[in-house]
């Protein structure tokens, strides 16, 4: 009888056991913070949800307990349901995976997903908590699942779970992520309180939780220091919900380790002002500097500068050498920088070639300032200066130097970079590798040159430009043998306007490439004319047309010439394209290559201005140059200035000996012209002919083929 009252009593401890054990399990099922759901394997019918799934989603538990899952809808995506469940049935577990659900409504929310199996009662079954990240917390709930995908590759493990007496704090279960979180086994935890593990890094912290937790009866998503047993920090997010267990009350704390998104932020807050290749702020951050200063400077008194400086021909070195090299000169200007500026003193990178160098707290009269600001700049143009050996290449970048006084040029960022800029361009336009400071009278020019560039675009829409063509002719026999063609603007209002006032905007803005075209086009077509009228012949006559950087260096340069002399059905032997010795030093062997397509066409290229650039002798008997254009510098002087006297013949001379003709610009006077076939150069163009004459009187002058030979 004893043994059967001890079996009895056995059993009932064991049942109380299962009960309280089971009671335990209900009060975490129901007091999740989170959406919680358990179905049965494998045919997914759902056994319980808690009160945050009903909350969510909008599912009842009279509506879901005992039917599919599937059959709610939940799932706005089944393919995604069934990768899921994939995964699940592979690898037993499923951690932080995203996933988008319909709600009741059919309203989308997207989930953070954990789910485990588990048996109750020998039946197998999924238990799926639910994360609801949509609206507000969705991009930061993004970022911390993959944070935590990336970090956490080679472990699959949820956020910690703690359960404790709230009176005592002492831990009655912690779960494994607890052990990952803090380093402290379940057997090493049980029984004692975070206090006595010293789990919390600053017990102020843990003062603040426990009072909100006292006001609010819960806690969500708090950020805490918590201390690993190796004396490490980490910053988690604590949420903790009163609960019951065994009519003792209880609180349960999930804690989830947020450094490594922190971190990311962090990264990402750095990237989004500051430049990824120099590591400099980026406008961005010199604009909010740029503001504190300009506020800093007028309540003290005192000024500053904004430089603004731009690597003279950067473009080159990409172009001919790649980028690779053209990111390490940048990064050696940006080390050069760094090194000769105060440490108060701000470097920035615009992007590109682009820098900006933002100097504070100077002291004096404007005349001294401006003294000293000079000085940093010099010595800055001439640091940078200096020669570069990167990758096997001797290099020298020269910088030019645009200046702004604070506030004396402006009260706002945008100001202050608009007219740094502004002197930067004066700088460029100076020549280069120079130092300019911001006038008023600059402002007026660059005001002048935008309403210029507008009244181009214009322009070009309005059909107000025109060609007009100068004769090239041969003084043996005075007779026509090509012509240049020239782009004219007649504006409605102010008439012709001087080619030296627009062409160079053109050709420093994209512009040039629409208008370039354009003049390509319409040479052709009236050099077709005048083969279809008889007013040349095929092969005594060449139409010369400029060819400008900006329009060789497209990549579809060939296919354009093709096109123009396919549609004004101009023999290609006619046309001689004019280029600079600027487009050769770009890229050599991309303009050769260009060059030896366009010869294999027929068209013939001259070099203009030659002898006022590099004049190297060594790209030039790589080129298939046909002629060579002797520069107007040179001509108008040459006959009372020995050393132009003494270029022409220099380029008299490599011209027979590479076996290229020779045609003179500029030629005016006929002591000039009686110079230059004493020479040998017998082919000329210039006002002692002809100036550039509209087309119908180019024709008439064709048709007439006179020779005005009389000053």
């Amino acid at each position: 009888m004893a043994g059967i009252l001890i079996d009895i009593s056995e059993r009932v401890r064991r049942e109380q056991s299962l009960a309280a054990s089971e009671a335990k399990f209900a009060s975490l099922f129901q007091a999740s913070p989170d959406p919680v759901a358990l179905t049965t394997l494998p045919d997914g019918i759902a056994m319980e949800i808690n009160a945050s799934f009903s909350q969510i989603f909008g599912w009842q538990p009279h509506e879901v307990v005992g039917r599919k899952m599937v059959d709610l809808n939940l799932w706005a995506d089944l393919s995604q349901r069934t990768s899921l469940y994939e995964k699940l049935e592979r690898e037993q577990t499923l951690d932080n995976e995203v996933a988008n659900f319909l709600d009741k409504e059919g309203r989308l929310i997207t989930c953070v997903v954990s789910s485990r199996p588990i048996t109750l009662n020998d039946q197998r079954c999924i238990l799926t908590t639910f994360r609801d990240i949509s609206e507000r917390q969705i991009a930061q709930a993004m970022l911390q699942a993959s944070q935590e995908k990336f970090a956490l590759a080679f472990h699959s493990s949820p956020d910690a779970i703690t359960i404790t007496e709230r009176d005592s704090g002492r831990y009655i279960e912690v779960n494994e992520g607890f052990y990952r979180l803090t380093g402290y086994l379940p057997e090493e935890v049980i029984g004692r309180s975070a206090k006595d593990l010293n789990v919390w890094a600053d017990l102020a912290e843990r003062e603040q939780m426990i009072e909100r937790l006292k006001r609010d009866g819960h806690v969500y998503h708090m950020e805490m220091r918590g201390k690993h047993r190796d004396g490490h920090i980490k910053l988690v997010e604590v949420s903790v919900e009163s609960i019951a267990l065994n009519n003792v009350p209880c609180l349960l704390l999930t804690a989830r380790d947020v450094s490594a998104l922190k971190d990311a932020q962090a990264q990402v807050q750095h990237l989004a002002y500051h430049d990824s290749l120099t590591n400099l702020p980026n406008r961005a951050l010199l604009l909010d500097r740029l503001t504190q200063q300009i506020a800093l400077l007028k309540r003290h008194d005192l000024r500053g500068a904004l430089m603004f400086i731009d690597l003279d021909h950067f473009k080159h070195i990409n172009d001919s050498l790649g980028h690779p090299v053209g990111d390490a000169v940048l990064k050696l200007v940006t080390a050069r920088l760094q090194a000769n500026v105060r440490q108060e003193d701000t470097v920035a990178r615009l992007g590109g070639d682009e820098f900006v160098v933002l100097i504070s707290g100077l002291e004096g009269k404007r005349s001294a300032v401006v003294s000293q600001v000079r000085s940093v700049a010099e010595k800055l143009r001439q640091v940078l200066a200096e020669p570069m050996l990167l990758e096997g290449h001797q290099l020298q970048v020269t910088p030019s130097i645009g200046i702004a006084l604070i506030p004396d040029h402006g009260d706002t960022p945008s100001d202050l970079l608009k007219r740094a800029d502004i002197a930067l361009y004066r700088a460029k336009d100076a020549g280069r590798n120079s130092i300019r400071l911001f006038r008023n009278t600059m402002q007026k020019a660059a005001s002048e040159r935008l309403r210029l560039e507008n009244d181009l675009r214009l322009a070009q829409a309005r059909g107000e430009f025109e060609l007009h063509f100068q004769p090239q002719v041969d003084a043996r026999n005075n007779q026509i043998i090509g012509a240049e063609a020239l782009l004219r603007w007649i504006h409605p209002i102010q008439g012709a306007q001087s080619p030296a006032l627009f062409i160079h905007i053109l050709e420093e803005s994209d512009l040039i490439l629409e208008v370039g075209g354009w003049v390509l086009a319409e040479a052709c077509h009236a050099c077709a004319e005048f083969l279809r009228k008889g007013l040349v012949t095929e092969h005594q006559f060449s139409l010369c047309v400029n060819i400008s950087p900006r329009q060789f260096r497209q990549h579809d340069l060939v296919e354009r010439v093709e096109t123009s002399l396919a549609n004004s059905g101009l023999p290609a032997h006619m046309l001689k394209l004019e280029i600079t010795e600027g487009i050769v030093i770009q890229n050599i062997d991309d303009t050769i290559a260009k060059m030896n397509r366009l010869k294999r066409l027929g068209v013939s290229f001259a070099m203009d201005d030659f002898g006022t650039g590099y004049s190297s002798l060594t790209y030039l008997k790589r080129l298939p140059v046909d002629v060579l254009k002797i520069d107007q510098s040179f001509v108008r002087d040459a006959t009372h200035d020995a050393n132009d006297a003494e270029i022409i013949r220099a380029i008299v001379a490599m011209a027979r000996s590479l076996g290229l003709d020779m045609i003179a610009e500029g030629v005016e006077q006929i002591d000039q012209l009686e110079f230059l076939q004493q020479q040998g150069c017998f082919l000329y163009q210039g006002y002692l002919f002809s100036k550039p004459v509209a087309l119908e009187q180019f024709q008439q002058m064709l048709n007439d083929n006179r020779i005005p030979m009389t000053l």
